[in-house]
């Protein structure tokens, strides 16, 4: 018998507990398809913080990344740690340990009356950029430093062009070389060595800010953009507003050169959203897709697609969160999308 795909789970704080436990039973339903699973929860969050004072220990670190296949990830942030120190450790020990430097988020429009058609995939660097936390403050001064080296860049934009070729759309770099002649001339140097290699990739590049005004104008043109970390951050979260909003925007990260056996993580986008935790708002459209994207990174491909259908289908039928304009709580709209699964 093949060994256990192994897939750690780490819901950490506010909405991203409540999302996901509505995603959990899924994982079951994995086992009774046949998958061969074994799922295993750990508490890293601020609970665990503020009563230990650890965020995720060395020792935890090394049993993710050489135990396990995958993580599923709900969010991190709380207002009683206001400073947010267990979040940006959690997360950079995951991305930069891990070394998850292509950061996918699909925006697609998933139910009608969910925006407008719009079908538009962002590749993220994931690691590097000004989100590297390299900088200080010094009286009437503030720095934060942006990284970019090429082994990073190089690796997201190859993943880009390949899955522009996967789709055959365009593909757009978002830059803003005219200004960041170093760092985003990095990019577009890479960018215009890979357009070479790749000649059936229709391949250029836009400065950031004529992209977003382009993008909202008129997204058909656009099939896969990719960007640094702060710029995909900030055109990944505008593409989640044409399809119905963060709730419903999935991620999934990895390391296409694969140095250890932990090489993806998944979680949604739209963050612990502390005003709405607990409450039964927190949307679990977002989860939902995300373990999907990582169902398919792990080769499981018809749960990856039943996932993806469940969530349409309940979608189609009228279910809705409330930030979607209907008045279902979390737990309903899980029930929703779980019970597509039993039928089908």
């Amino acid at each position: 018998m093949d060994s256990a795909v192994r897939i750690a789970l780490i819901p950490g704080d506010g909405a991203g507990r409540d999302v996901m436990a509505e995603v959990e039973p899924c994982l079951a339903w994995a086992r009774s398809r046949g998958r061969n699973l074994e799922a295993v929860a750990f508490p890293y969050g601020a609970d665990h913080f503020l009563a230990t004072g650890e965020t995720l220990p060395p020792a935890a670190f090394a049993e993710l990344r050489d135990g396990f296949d995958g993580i599923l990830f709900g969010a991190v942030g709380d207002p009683r740690v206001p400073d947010g120190r267990h979040a940006e450790e959690i997360l950079l020990r995951l991305r930069q340990g891990l070394e998850l430097g292509v950061n996918f988020r699909p925006s697609r429009s998933a139910g009608p009356g969910l925006g407008i058609p719009f079908d538009v995939e962002v590749f993220r660097e994931n690691t590097e950029g000004p989100y590297c936390l390299q900088g200080h403050t010094e009286p009437g001064r503030a720095v934060d430093l942006a990284v970019h080296t090429e082994p990073a860049v190089r690796r997201l934009l190859e993943a880009a062009f390949r899955r522009a070729e996967e789709r055959n759309v365009p593909l757009v770099l978002a830059h803003k070389a005219n200004v960041l002649k170093h760092g985003h001339g990095l990019w577009l140097r890479v960018f215009e060595e890979l357009k070479a290699a790749h000649p059936a990739v229709s391949a250029r590049g836009m400065h950031a800010d004529a992209l977003l005004c382009a993008l909202v104008q008129d997204p058909k043109p656009f099939g896969v953009i990719a960007a640094d970390n702060y710029l995909g951050d900030l055109i990944s979260d505008l593409c989640a507003g044409f399809i119905g909003g963060m709730g419903v925007a999935p991620s999934l990260s990895w390391a296409p050169h694969r140095p250890f056996r932990c090489t993806a993580l998944a979680e949604p986008v739209h963050g612990s959203a502390p005003d709405i935790a607990g409450r039964g708002l927190a949307n679990p459209i977002g989860m939902f897709l995300s373990l999907a994207l990582l169902f398919r990174h792990l080769g499981w491909t018809g749960e990856a697609e039943a996932l993806e259908a469940g969530v349409e289908a309940a979608l189609h039928d009228g279910a809705r969160t409330r930030d979607l304009g209907g008045t279902l709580g979390t737990i309903e709209m899980g029930e929703a999308i779980r019970s597509r699964l039993r039928e089908s």
